[in-house]
């Protein structure tokens, strides 16, 4: 019998859907990170550390996060940055991955997030993922 996972909705997070392409990020990452009016997306693959940082409109990667969310995530797509983010990680490209977040430092707004506990979701449902390989 497969075990399955129940979020903490209390913790930051993000997901990744290669079909879509879409990169979701949950509003309690948005919490973490203060608001930013612009935010980028940093990415280490030799360490397997996904980071969202707030940034300035100038700065290269800059995304503008709308002033008011209405639901509980934000989606942006980057479909490039989706597909390099699944090669490295090995993951499979029928299925979202989830990541839970942690701030760097508690007068930090930087989240980071360790690909390598990422969570598949199957059928709506989260389980652990059973292989994150890394290049």
């Amino acid at each position: 019998m497969e075990e399955y996972v129940i979020w903490d909705s209390a913790s930051p997070g993000i997901s990744f859907n290669i079909v879509t392409g879409r990169i979701t990020i949950f509003k309690t990452t948005l919490v973490a990170l203060g608001y930013p009016e612009f935010f980028r997306f940093r990415f280490s693959p030799e360490d397997m550390f996904f980071g969202i940082e707030p940034c300035g409109i100038d700065d290269g990667g800059a995304h503008r996060l709308p002033e008011e969310i209405t639901r509980e995530h934000y989606d942006i797509k980057s479909k490039g940055l989706v597909r390099f983010v699944y090669k490295t990680c090995g993951w499979q490209k029928k299925l979202t991955y989830r990541v839970p977040g942690e701030k760097y430092a508690p007068d930090s707004h930087l989240v980071y997030f360790d690909m390598r506990q990422a969570y598949e979701i199957h059928q709506g449902r989260m389980k652990e993922a059973e292989h994150i390989t890394g290049t």
